[in-house]
């Protein structure tokens, strides 16, 4: 290698950092990235206890700031992705390439025993704090599901064994609802998201609903298609731009199976008028938020045809909000807790509100990686 060519590379690389990191200071700093539908580290100012302190934060948060910010961000992910692939490689950013060039798994490791034992702790606890029937179910991942579709080194977490410890740790007063084995089939579960699909949550309600009410309502209409251009949260984060995009249903009438069904949101702590599939969302990257309108504290269902129902609780995560459309007909009322951001007595929620069940609902990542399941036992 010739001296002047030396040269000029290390000029070029010195050009292209530079030039970077005036595009970083000149560029307006984005808020929320649509590919990977999350919110993006914001610049904080340095101040003498963050730069000299015990913890030394800045530094930290400065790194997070400028990977986030990162001029052309989502384009080097795809870039990376694509040159992973290449390589033969079958993973890019946590994000596992399943076998048949469709599917992608998000990582996700095991929860050590003391750990889950303390999390089905805060169920026992709350079967203790009420008079009411407690049921318990955990929702295996799609690389439990979909194991055959897992690459070689790809990380094979036993969500069976992980549903067999959770069941032998509960208390007598809580009553299990085993969804080992429930979901069955090729589209049970959304290739570019971690949710199950509408089919997946039909087939968890069928089970569901067999061990609470002895019935479920067998349904005789075939699910619409609303959408078939979703991306979900796995493919955004992966960059693997090669991956077709999953097909959207929704499977009951926007009036519930009885025809009479209210959603109302409390979003922002005010009652606000919602609905079991929020078609507006569709036009968003967040398309799963099409049911019940996405996250939210606090969500309430009526069906004014079974005024003489229960009343139920769901502690949940968002696998329930495609879940519900599903439950209607079963019960009076259906509230729905979403620990993330309501932060007041469970036990208190029950009495107030005359609840006559109450469901802890779960996804196994998310169960064992939720810092919030503590305010179960609240």
């Amino acid at each position: 290698m010739s001296k002047k060519y030396s040269i000029f590379i290390t000029v070029l690389f010195c050009l292209f950092l530079f030039g970077f990191g005036i595009a970083l200071l000149v560029l307006p700093d984005r808020e929320f990235s649509e590919q990977e539908n999350r919110y993006l580290t914001q610049f904080k100012a340095p101040t003498l206890d963050s730069v000299f302190g015990e913890n030394g934060q800045f530094m930290a948060d400065f790194e997070k700031y400028v990977n986030d910010q990162f001029p052309l961000r989502d384009q080097w992910i795809q870039l990376k992705a694509w040159s992973e692939r290449l390589l033969g490689k079958q993973e890019n950013n946590k994000v596992y390439f399943g076998t048949d060039g469709q599917t992608l798994f998000a990582q996700f490791n095991a929860l050590p025993d003391e750990a889950l034992a303390e999390r089905v702790d805060y169920v026992n606890q709350l079967a203790d704090n009420v008079i009411v029937p407690v049921y318990f179910s955990l929702i295996p991942d799609k690389t439990y599901v979909w194991a055959d579709r897992l690459p070689d080194g790809a990380p094979r977490v036993d969500n069976g064994s992980t549903l067999d410890r959770a069941q032998a740790l509960c208390s007598e007063w809580v009553t299990w609802i085993d969804l080992k084995n429930v979901l069955q089939g090729g589209d049970v579960f959304y290739r570019t998201d971690h949710h199950w699909s509408t089919m997946g949550a039909y087939q968890g309600y069928q089970a569901l609903m067999t061990s609470m009410t002895g019935s479920y309502t067998q349904l005789d209409t075939q699910p619409t298609l609303v959408s078939d251009r979703f991306y979900g949260t796995t493919w955004s984060s992966s960059g693997a731009g090669w991956i077709s995009p999953d097909e959207m249903y929704t499977w009951v009438p926007e009036g519930g199976l009885t025809g009479n069904t209210t959603v109302t949101r409390y979003p922002e702590g005010l009652p606000e008028e919602g609905s079991l599939y929020d078609l507006s969302k569709l036009e968003q990257k967040d398309k799963y938020s099409m049911f019940l309108g996405g996250n939210q504290p606090l969500g309430v269902v009526k069906n004014a045809n079974n005024p003489d129902g229960p009343r139920l609780l769901i502690i949940r995560d968002s696998y329930a909000d495609s879940l519900v459309p599903f439950l209607t007909p079963h019960f009076s009322e259906i509230h729905l807790l979403d620990l993330r951001y309501y932060k007041l007595s469970i036990a208190d929620y029950i009495a107030q509100n005359g609840i006559d069940q109450a469901l802890v609902l779960y996804s196994v990542p998310n169960f064992v990686t939720d810092s919030n399941l503590l305010w179960i036992a609240k």
